[in-house]
Formats: structure tokens, sequence, C-alpha cells
């Protein structure tokens, strides 16, 4: 079986805030331990990135980066702002102003998304991740009308399962839950040939309108959008299966393009979607199995897909004294169920992101301990590459609970700080819009943006299932910020353990409990730590002073 979460649509949401009452009583919670002195590591501010912000909570928490990425962005012409929506849509081209900010396009006017979230990100300070289209098609023209080309149209393929509802001249592709092979889709219909050159344009028109990534132009340029769901979400450019020759002829074009029109641009790659494709390509048949004797894998000599394409780009390096990429990315959502019966409890879900001994419980199957694995690949393969996410969301399919989202938001932002990622970006999606408080607990929190520490520090707990515990210091002898995550139903009370650190008491605290976040009475805090309860499903954050 093979499971995916659409993620076509973005829809933010504003968090409801209300208060809750103190805690009256709590049980003994896990111990928890701080150890200031001991591994110590810088934490990377762009972990608190987010895709298509919107640009109130963006200024709101001084966004450190923000993605225009997505299926549709792989079809995406610069030239004629257009984009072909692919199995999201019923394949059809569309104009960037299809939006309600532009009533639809009934003004007539047409306008730039990329440059519309280039522009937005300069206002609030965040650095642009923008996706790059590299299947090697892109839309060919638009209308305002709701009538732009689409490459079903019933006419030559009905009958299909769908058409569209709002212009039932196009179809889905599909007849009989399978994609239409016979008559063969033909490219041009809906499409444009958009090779490493077409791209090269875009940046240097890019450089000319903001300048280069180093005066302050976009930052990071992105090789494709999930290459190995080509064929799914855009089957009508690209029906064949990746293999890993093509990955890595288009991606070294595509990087070699980026690094010639601005070299002082980062890239990112391959944005992978999932799990089997971190290790086998489409060539594979992976709902059949990926392992080394998969066909596309056993003719590249078993390796992990991954692992070899880290080790093409060093490779190259090698040969030509020119690094292409910057950045090791990969995609990640939960996968299982998680309903506390027949699986684990919903709070389990940021497990699979570090957890080596945690089997997930999905048609996955296996321990897939996310970030230390992307660690070991580059380790092995290319040393020196960041480690990135691009996109993320661990409440999408899991709860509609807002502050369960929360929680497991805040949990996975402590785990990157923690495990060392260098970048991620939070997919927002209707279910699952954007945790402001999560992200407010970190980067904003009094209103003062005021930060958790960028220095990450040694921080254990006896269980993270109930209690996850982060810490860092603010520099090399600021405040030390502790985040204790209460992940239990029920309150918990425990005592932290606090060394390597003089503090001056007392210390600031602050909570969310499903509302927005609140100041707490000051918490006394000696050379030997601290006890205190935490509500059931809540966020704390204690600031300490320095001595």
């Amino acid at each position: 079986m093979r499971a995916r979460f659409a993620v076509a649509g973005v829809c933010f949401v504003g968090l409801a805030f209300t208060s809750m009452p103190g805690v009256v009583s709590a049980a003994p919670g896990p111990k928890l331990s701080v150890n200031v002195a001991a591994g110590r590591h810088p934490i990377s501010p762009d972990i608190y990135g987010l895709n298509f912000a919107p640009e109130k909570l963006a200024g709101q928490i001084g966004l450190p980066v923000d993605r225009w990425g997505g299926d549709s962005t792989e079809t995406y012409n610069w030239r004629i702002n257009s984009a072909n929506q692919g199995l999201n849509w019923y394949f059809e081209n569309f104009p960037d102003c299809w939006i309600p900010r532009f009533n639809y396009c009934e003004t007539g006017h047409n306008f730039s998304a990329a440059q519309d979230r280039i522009e937005i990100d300069r206002r609030v300070g965040a650095k642009t991740i923008l996706n790059l289209p590299m299947l090697g098609w892109v839309a060919k023209d638009f209308s305002y009308d709701n009538e732009g080309s689409c490459s079903f149209p019933a006419g030559v393929y009905d009958p299909q399962d769908d058409h569209d509802p709002f212009h039932d001249v196009c179809g889905n592709g599909m007849r009989n839950g399978r994609f239409i092979t016979s008559p063969a889709v033909d490219k041009t219909r809906a499409g444009a040939p958009a090779d490493a050159d077409f791209n090269a344009a875009w940046v240097d028109d890019l450089v000319g309108r903001y300048g280069d990534a180093a005066h302050g132009g976009v930052a990071i340029y992105e090789l494709g959008n999930e290459p190995g769901l080509w064929s799914e979400t855009h089957f009508d450019f690209h029906p064949q299966p990746l293999s890993y020759d093509e990955l890595w002829q288009k991606s070294r074009e595509l990087a070699t393009a980026v690094k010639q029109a601005d070299p002082t641009a980062a890239v990112l790659g391959p944005a992978e979607w999932g799990w089997p494709n971190y290790f086998c390509s489409p060539a594979d048949v992976p709902d059949n199995g990926c392992n080394a004797s998969s066909p596309d894998r056993a003719a590249h000599g078993g390796t992990e897909l991954s692992a070899w394409y880290l080790r093409q780009f060093k490779n190259y390096e090698q040969q030509n004294g020119k690094r292409l990429l910057d950045y090791f990315d990969l995609h990640y959502y939960p996968q299982a169920t998680y309903d506390g019966n027949r699986y684990q409890p919903a709070t389990d879900v940021t497990r699979p992101l570090w957890d080596r001994d945690y089997k997930d419980p999905s048609w996955i199957d296996s321990k897939i301990y996310l970030i230390p694995r992307m660690r070991a690949w580059v380790a092995d393969e290319y040393p020196g590459t960041k480690l990135s996410i691009t996109e993320y969301n661990m409440g999408l399919g899991v709860t509609k609970d807002k502050r369960l989202q929360a929680i497991f938001e805040a949990d996975a932002l402590g785990i990157f700080g923690r495990e060392g990622l260098d970048l991620a970006t939070f997919w927002p999606q209707q279910g699952s819009p954007v945790p402001a408080a999560a992200f407010k607990a970190y980067l904003n929190y009094d209103g003062n943006h005021s930060t958790f520490g960028d220095v990450a520090v040694q921080s254990t707990s006896t269980d993270q299932g109930k209690l996850a515990i982060y810490a860092a210091q603010r520099g090399e002898s600021g405040p030390l910020t502790i985040m204790v995550i209460n992940k239990a139903k029920g309150a918990l009370s425990s005592p932290v353990d606090l060394s390597g650190f003089a503090p001056a008491s007392p210390a600031e605290v602050y909570r969310y409990t499903g509302g927005k976040i609140e100041k707490q009475r000051d918490k006394s805090v000696n050379s030997s730590g601290f006890s205190m309860s935490y509500p059931a499903r809540s966020i704390t954050l204690i600031v300490v002073p320095p001595a």
C-alpha cells in the first residue's frame, strides 16, 4: 500500500484564544534534566520557517525563511505567470490571479505569485526559497475566464472518471481509476518545454529585479518538487516513472544553471516526497517492494537513492572544483493512524523524526529516524551539505484538534534544534493550518520578539512521550531558555535538575494551554534546579537569567 496526503491547497486559520484555569493537582511526571555545559551546538534560525507565510504572522514572529513551492510550482511558467495544476485540478492551466485577492481574475489583472512572495519576504526580512520547475514542461497559456488549456479534453479522452465541475470540457485523465494511456497524452496540448536555460533566464530576471542572493535577492533555489511523484501529480507531462539517471541529469543541469546565474545563491534538492522514494526511484516500482535488488537501484550498485544522489554531487565537485548542492532536502508527512488504541498515541507522531528504536505504525512499518538517517547519508556521501525538510506537517491527517497540533509543532521545533537540522518550512493545509502559538513560543513568546536560545544544550526526559524538554542558551553567556511540553492528557509535576549554569532567581515563565501564550508567576530557581507543575497538553517556557 502507498499513502500520501495531498498538498495542493493552502489554508490559514487563526487559533482561537481562550484561557484555562491554573493547575489544581498534578500527577508525578518524569525526571527532567538540563546540563548547560554539555551538548552545546548552534541552533539554526532557519528551522522556524513556513511555506507561503501570511505576512502578518511573518512580521509578528520575525520569520527567518519562507518557501514558495509545491506541486503547481513544478509547472510554473514565469514568463506568463501561469501553472498547470496537474492531478490536483484536472491538469488545467491557471493564471496566478486566480485567487480571491484578484476576484478570480475578473478584473483581467495578471500578477506574478512568485514575485509577490519574494516582495512579502523582503518586507518582513525573511529569506525566500523558490522552487524551480525541473520536470521539463510548464503551462503554455492561461485564460482569465477559467477556460485555459488542459491535457485531457473530453472530446479526445472521454469517458473519464471525472470532469472539472466549472469547466466540464476538461477531465481528470483517468478511466476506471487508472491514467488513460491511449491515445497517448500530447504534452504540447497544455504545455511548453522548459529546460535549464528557461530557469537560468528566470534567475537572471530575478537578480535584475532584486539583486543576487548576497544582496537581498532570492536566497535559495529548489531543484523541482517531489520528483518521485511526477508520474502521478504531473502524469500529462511526465508519464514515465523517474529514474536515478534522469534525476541526476536534470538536477545537475538545473543546479549548474542556477550557480552560473547567481553564484551567491544556495541550491536545495531533491525535495522528495517520502518513503520509499528516499531509497528507490519510481522506476523501481516501489509498490512492489524497494531493496537492493530492485531494478533501477540494482543498476546503480544497489545504493539507496538518497545516498547515490549525494554521491553524484560530491563526485561532480571533486571533478570540477564547484559545489552545486548546498542543502539535502526531504519532505515528511505522518502516514499512520494515531488513535491511541490499535496504534500509538497521537503524541508519538514526532518520534519518527529522531527515535532510532521507534517502528512507524503505518504501511511504512519500519524505523524511520529521519534526521539521524539524513545526517548519516550526508556524512558518508557528501560532508558539508546542510540538512533541510521543506515540507512537513505533523498534525495533517492525525488530529483536527488545534491545541494538539500546536503541541506537535512545538515538539517538532524542539527536535529540529536538538538534532541539528539546518532548515525546515512548515506546510499548512486545511484542517491543519499554521500552529501560530508554537512558532511564537520560540520566536516571540512575550510580544517583544524575545526568542528561544540559539545554542542548544543537553536536555533529557526519562519519558519524552509524556513530558518533553528542550533547552538552549542565548549566546555563550546569556539567559537559559527551557521549553517543556506536556503531551499527556493530565497535569504533571516534575523536577528539573540543572547543572553547568549559575542562575539568577527568579525566572520568567510563559505558557500556552490552548489560548494565547500568557505570562505566569515568576519561578524561583537555584543552582540545582526547580520543580514545577505543567497543565495537560501545554507548552511552558522558563527563561532563567544568568547570575
